[in-house]
């Protein structure tokens, strides 16, 4: 664990708020491309992140964290961005080792020496970092101009019909494993491959403007990039007078919009959706207990809340970190998320191990920022899908308990892929 140095009187140096007519994030965005390594984090209803930079980056393997704290830095203003892929559980749990290679690294983080935020509330641009990052800014600033659209192939995401038959056959393994008392819930995934994208920063705009989430992400670097429009929290760290406080908000529960009322009181009321969304919570609050102070975990009731053509229930859960544990510490005791593994967790990790056709590689890890201050936002990495070379794939997944039903779990996890099939391909059949 991390003792925290006291404060030194020296602060980073305030923000710069960009007035007058600012221009607006795709614009800034389509700009930026010829950036290195650029990223875009959408943090909450009200706050979007942009930043690049060609720093050091942390070394994938169990002694991540240690190389990660290196490279921040007292009293400056940048920080670490990337993702943390779900076999990157390995290192700080009971996980079985990845069967295959993944497309891109399991683990990710680079360092960046500052930030561009807009806030969506005032429309304004705020810059924060070095003064080499500040001049980058606004010059991308000065320089930003309307994105340019840039057509889908149009070519269909079609599901081939085996792809039903073996999810619908997995549900009922877990069903099994369930019934004999193995595990009490497990989210089983599967993957979609090989679909054509002319422009990914284009394909994540549009889905972003279509079908909105609160924790999305757009990162690239070179022919690859992550299209990620996740709305889950998985760890957001923010420093208080009181010390470090931690909050997750762990998803389990989907309705679609369009079946109205009837579905909102459906999934409001559902003994299995409750139940689902309790034992995660339950899961969530036993993993801060390895880190928070004695008493100061807490959690809100269960509620609903839009996202784009979907509706999601959700609670909360919040606690104090105990002085000497940071963002890491957090991390380490709660990763890979439990809303995206099961419970008990390592029981269900190895059930998604001998049941999913391969690993996960970004999907149900995080996409995310550690920093400078000790800060952390990071999202569970859902409704993501990784473009190399111009071919994207991703994965789609439901939770399963003792009451669910195959065929109406193989329906829920085409609704929860639709969005971002329609975005990678219009003429979808997905």
């Amino acid at each position: 664990m991390l003792t925290h140095a006291p404060h030194q009187a020296k602060r980073p140096p305030s923000p710069t708020t960009v007035r007058g007519q600012p221009p607006d994030l795709g614009e800034v965005l389509a700009a930026a491309q010829k950036l290195p390594n650029l990223v875009c984090l959408d943090l909450g209803p009200s706050r979007s992140l942009v930043t690049w930079g060609d720093g050091p980056t942390v070394k994938p393997g169990p002694r991540w964290i240690s190389q990660a704290r290196s490279l921040l830095r007292a009293n400056a203003d940048g920080g670490l961005v990337g993702w943390l892929g779900y076999e990157s559980g390995r290192w700080h749990e009971c996980m079985d080792p990845p069967a295959s290679e993944r497309p891109l690294p399991d683990l990710y983080l680079r360092r960046v020496e500052g930030r561009l935020v807009r806030d969506r509330d005032t429309d304004k641009w705020h810059i924060h970092g070095t003064r080499r990052f500040r001049r980058e800014a606004e010059l991308l600033l000065q320089s930003a101009k309307t994105a340019t659209s840039v057509e889908h192939p149009g070519v269909p995401v079609a599901v081939p019909p085996q792809e039903g038959v073996r999810y619908r056959t997995s549900v009922d393994r877990a069903l099994a494993s369930i019934a004999r008392g193995d595990v009490y819930q497990v989210c089983l995934a599967w993957e979609v491959r090989d679909i054509p994208v002319a422009n990914p920063l284009s394909t994540w705009l549009e889905l972003r403007r279509a079908n909105p989430a609160w924790r999305g992400a757009y990162l690239q670097h070179g022919q690859q990039a992550i299209i990620c429009n996740s709305p889950e929290t998985y760890l957001d760290v923010e420093r208080t007078p009181q010390g470090l406080k931690v909050r997750s908000v762990p998803i389990k529960g989907t309705a679609r919009l369009s079946e109205g009322e009837a579905g909102r009181r459906a999934l409001l009321h559902s003994p299995k959706e409750i139940a689902e969304l309790t034992m995660i919570v339950d899961l969530v609050r036993n993993d801060f207990g390895r880190v928070a102070a004695p008493g100061t975990i807490r959690w809100q009731p269960r509620r609903l809340r839009p996202c784009g053509d979907l509706l999601h229930a959700e609670q909360e859960v919040t606690a104090k970190l105990r002085p000497g544990c940071d963002a890491f510490d957090a991390v380490a005791a709660s990763f890979p998320p439990g809303s995206v593994t099961g419970a008990p967790k390592v029981a269900a990790m190895r059930l998604i191990h001998r049941l999913e056709s391969g690993p996960r590689g970004i999907y149900t890890g995080a996409i995310g920022w550690f920093g400078d201050d000790g800060s952390a936002r990071l999202n569970v990495a859902i409704r993501t899908a990784t473009v190399i070379n111009g071919r994207a794939r991703f994965h789609v997944g439901a939770g399963i308990v003792a009451d669910s039903n195959p065929e109406a779990e193989w329906r829920e996890t085409l609704a929860k892929g639709s969005a971002l099939a329609r975005a990678l391909a219009p003429a979808t059949s997905a």
